[in-house]
C-alpha cells in the first residue's frame, strides 16, 4: 500500500482504494524495503498491509488472473504512472465489508459491520487470490 499512490488515484478519479498485489520468492524478505529501494511505481512510501506464506502459489500471473476475475484491475495502458504494472487493483470497501459480514453469518455468528483496517483489506485480497 502506498498513500501517495492512493492520493494519486483519488486525484485522477480512479479511487483512493487502489492496492498493489504481488508475490515474493523469499518469505523473510522485507517487502516494503525492497519496493521502496526500487522506487516501485515511482513511490517510496510502500507499506505491507498483509502477507502470507503460500507454497502452492508461485506464479504471480496466476494470482493476478485469479484476482482479476473478482476485482477491477487498473489498466496501465490508460495510466502511464503505473509504468505497465498489471498488479494494481481497485477495491470497493463495501465489497470488503460484505465479505466479512457474510463470513460471520456463515460461521453462525451475529454479523457486525466493523471499521475496515488496512490488514482487513490485505487479507481480503489474499483470500480472493487463493480462491
Amino acid at each position: 500500500m502506498s498513500k501517495t499512490l492512493q492520493e494519486w488515484g483519488s486525484d485522477i478519479g480512479i479511487s483512493k482504494h487502489i492496492y498493489k498485489v504481488g508475490l515474493m520468492d523469499d518469505p523473510k524478505a522485507d517487502v516494503a524495503k525492497v519496493m521502496n529501494d526500487a522506487s516501485a511505481l515511482g513511490q517510496v512510501d510502500w507499506k505491507v498491509i498483509a502477507k502470507r506464506e503460500v507454497p502452492e502459489l508461485n506464479d504471480e500471473d496466476e494470482v493476478l488472473a485469479r484476482l482479476a476475475l473478482r476485482l477491477k484491475l487498473v489498466d496501465p495502458t490508460y495510466y502511464p504512472k503505473l509504468k505497465g504494472t498489471r498488479s494494481v487493483f481497485k477495491l470497493n470497501p463495501f465489497d470488503v465489508d460484505s465479505h466479512y459480514v457474510m463470513k460471520q453469518a456463515l460461521a453462525g455468528e451475529q454479523p457486525k459491520v466493523k471499521k475496515l483496517k488496512p490488514v482487513d483489506i490485505g487479507n481480503y485480497l489474499i483470500e480472493n487470490a487463493l480462491k
